[in-house]
């Protein structure tokens, strides 16, 4: 079930002279199209199959590619001899990518790759290669890599210490405090887990090269790879007109994608290098780990005094772990210190919301804690401690209203003392996120024949994009998404952003609202004799083109565009300030039944609370928000990348020991998007599956009275940490 709910109007923002020209049609002005339920126009073509992924893509000739990747955490390359693999059966061309000598920095490192003219005959070959390594001394825990007189691993060392963040008084603030507490917080590492793998299909004629990629940005994939191979952009062409996800780990064109160009190049023929599942679990990113030391403080009449947090994380080889602390709520005295540290694994990339999962969750738990010491509900606990209410801070509203959707006032104290061992619990938890976009062009085509076509360089990530260009056109246009076609997924068409960070509909929905606007305008300069007025007076809508004073003197849409003779109306558009806007806020409910004799907990229900400002298509946006709570479902109670602490190897790089819900693990989801029309377009992608994990482990709290500061909720640590509160195994 979902439902809309109107806060209160936001300010007005700057507006570009096209976006005050064309600014979008909200209420109480009626919408065709605009913030109604309309399908996934690709859903057939998914349904049926009919829809080619990279991983579809079969090209005359083509070759099939595999990579050799470092069987070790840390290593040299001392040798490397592909005499066997290049003799062997259907192989035709074998590229080097770490040359000997170079140093390998985690399991799954790539050190070379290799075309065939068959799978099995390319992955018999890699099994030839012969790779000699001299293992080097490595780290698969954080607390080893940082610890004092550490073996030195990474040439810039194994930590690095970012800068210590203060303001107010802090002993003050403390000496404020009635009630203080002192804890540790935890978020394990997780891997992307994309449906579709990451991959490529290259394929050259004479010095150009068209790349068909599973990825986020097919602009920015042609210029990565067109640096990659020191060739110009304009000999680059990325198609991608479908993709199994990405989540933030498909933004870059990395390198079985630039292996594949330079094995085709090489072998004249076509290649397809596309991952196995476990070569995507070690090395196609994570989400980094986090570390929260913290010391919080609390007055009697329950307002937070102060806060003072050390925080460490790995995001891999080399890579950082940075997350936002405290995060939302109001401390006015505090300092926080961060430390990224190194290990050898692979490396972290963009994963839904970078670092904001991570510091919800250290927060919201802490502030559940904070609650209980002063005997103050969690929610009036929280309104206490909120920001001021605003446009893009709506927290305090939006709890109001979900609570009161949820039932709140039905939760217990924490500890469900009903008898039995399986106890119920609530928790919440809030969110907030970006979501402006600021590229994007987009190109209108209206044909003598009626036949209108959008053209805008994204991609649809999966979030339903290849259905917004239609809709946005048919509302400026009068025509309905069965009348508009759109052209997305290909670098030769008009520039586009890459699809992350929540950015995506923000950057290309004004270009196209611009540009068919323009269109819709030049239509009535050649209509406008035909039916004698201006064309400032006439409109559209219904297939139609009218008087506005006089609705029945009108020409259908197909008999306007035969005025048009010979000559199409071609246009385009870009993003301009006015249309879009930034900043989300969302806020969560959960509620768990947990079996205190087994540790198992399973969520039964979720209400999401949500703004993206103007709501395109209702039915795409709460999809978004679903996925985004399932996403986080996952994050608190499965997902947990594990490492062997003597090898480095990771244990679970599959699907059958790396959980993730199942049908049956997936609860009852309730959507209220927050629908802001007068903001313009905000994205959606991210926010939704920042607070789920961290209301869920509240809501374990509340229903066990144990406190777990630590994901993934695995009942092994339910049980211990009930152990550690002396409930564990209790009928009472």
């Amino acid at each position: 079930m979902a439902n809309e709910q109107m806060p209160t109007a936001p300010p007005p923002q700057p507006v570009g002279e096209n976006a005050k020209k064309y600014a979008w049609p909200v209420p109480p002005a009626k919408t065709d199209l605009l913030s109604t339920s309309v399908r996934r126009l690709d859903g057939p073509a998914k349904a049926a199959g009919t829809a080619k992924y990279t991983f579809d893509i079969v090209r005359p000739g083509m070759l099939y590619a595999r990579t050799v990747r470092s069987p070790h955490a840390h290593a040299r390359v001392v040798a490397i001899d592909t005499s066997a693999a290049k003799s062997a059966p259907g192989v035709k061309s074998v590229v080097i990518w770490k040359d000997p000598g170079g140093e390998v920095m985690y399991q799954g490192d790539v050190v070379l790759a290799l075309a065939a003219d068959t799978e099995d005959h390319a992955r018999d070959a890699a099994r030839l290669v012969k790779v000699t390594y001299e293992t080097l001394p490595h780290f698969s825990r954080e607390e080893k890599s940082m610890a004092s007189g550490a073996t030195k691993v990474f040439a810039a060392g194994n930590t690095k210490e970012g800068q210590t963040q203060e303001t107010g008084n802090l002993e003050a603030g403390f000496k404020a405090a009635a009630h203080v507490v002192e804890a540790t917080y935890a978020t394990q590492v997780i891997t992307h887990v994309c449906l579709e793998s990451h991959g490529a299909v290259c394929e050259w004629s004479g010095d150009k090269v068209t790349a068909w990629v599973s990825t986020q940005g097919v602009h920015a994939t042609r210029q990565q790879l067109a640096a990659a191979l020191k060739i110009p952009e304009t000999n680059v062409r990325v198609i991608c007109e479908y993709m199994g996800g990405g989540f933030g780990s498909k933004v870059a064109a990395d390198a079985p994608i630039v292996l594949a160009a330079r094995l085709a190049k090489d072998a004249g023929r076509p290649v397809k290098l596309m991952l196995d599942r476990k070569e995507e679990h070690l090395d196609t990113g994570n989400r980094p780990s986090a570390f929260s030391q913290i010391r919080a403080g609390v007055s009697a009449d329950g307002k937070l005094t102060a806060f003072d947090g050390k925080t460490w994380g790995t995001g891999g080889a080399g890579q950082g772990a940075n997350f936002p602390l405290p995060y939302i709520y109001q401390f006015p005295n505090r300092r926080r210190s961060h430390v990224d540290v190194f290990i050898n694994a692979g490396n972290q990339r963009p994963m839904r919301a970078p670092g904001h999962p991570q510091g919800c969750f250290a927060t919201e738990v802490l502030m559940d804690e904070l609650a209980d010491l002063v005997k103050m509900d969690p929610l009036d606990f929280r309104l206490k401690n909120l920001p001021p209410q605003a446009p893009d801070a709506m927290w305090p509203e939006y709890y109001r209203i979900g609570a009161k959707a949820f039932g709140w006032e039905k939760r217990h104290p924490t500890g469900d003392t009903t008898p039995g061992p399986i106890k119920r619990g609530m928790g919440l938890s809030a969110c907030q996120w970006g979501g402006g976009g600021r590229a994007g062009n987009a190109h209108v085509d209206i044909t003598p024949d009626g036949s209108v076509v959008v053209k805008c360089g994204t991609q649809d990530l999966g979030t339903g994009t290849r259905t917004l260009l239609p809709i946005i056109a048919g509302e400026t246009l009068g025509l309905p998404v069965s009348a508009i076609k759109g052209e997305i997924g290909d670098s030769n068409l008009p520039f586009a952003g890459v699809s992350g960070g929540s950015t995506a509909t923000a950057g290309i929905a004004p270009a196209i609202r611009i540009a068919a606007g323009k269109a819709r305008d030049a239509l009535f300069a050649r209509v406008a004799p035909t039916l004698g007025v201006e064309p400032s007076a006439l409109a559209v809508g219904g297939s139609k083109v009218f008087v506005k004073a006089t609705p029945s003197k009108f020409l259908t849409w197909k008999a306007a565009c035969k005025l048009l003779g010979t000559e199409p109306i071609s246009v385009d558009g870009t993003w301009e300030p006015g249309l879009s806007s930034v900043n989300s806020s969302g806020v969560q409910f959960a509620e768990v039944e947990v079996d205190i004799e087994t540790g198992i907990t399973r969520v039964l229900r979720v209400l999401a609370l949500q703004d993206c400002g103007l709501v395109v298509d209702k039915l795409t946006a709460e999809s978004q928000v679903y996925g985004g709570v399932i996403s986080s479902i996952n994050f608190a109670l499965f997902e947990d990348r594990l490492l062997d602490h003597n090898t480095g190897q990771m244990v679970n790089p599959n699907m059958e020991h790396y959980l993730l819900a199942s049908m049956s693990d997936v609860p009852k989801v309730e959507v209220m998007l927050m629908n802001q029309p007068e903001r313009g377009i905000i994205g959606i992608g991210e926010p939704p599956t920042v607070p789920t994990a961290s209301a869920i482990a509240n809501a374990v709290r509340n229903a066990t009275g144990a406190t777990i500061r630590s994901l993934p909720l695995h009942p092994h640590r339910v049980l211990a940490a009930l152990t550690q509160a002396g409930k564990g195994g209790s009928r009472a």
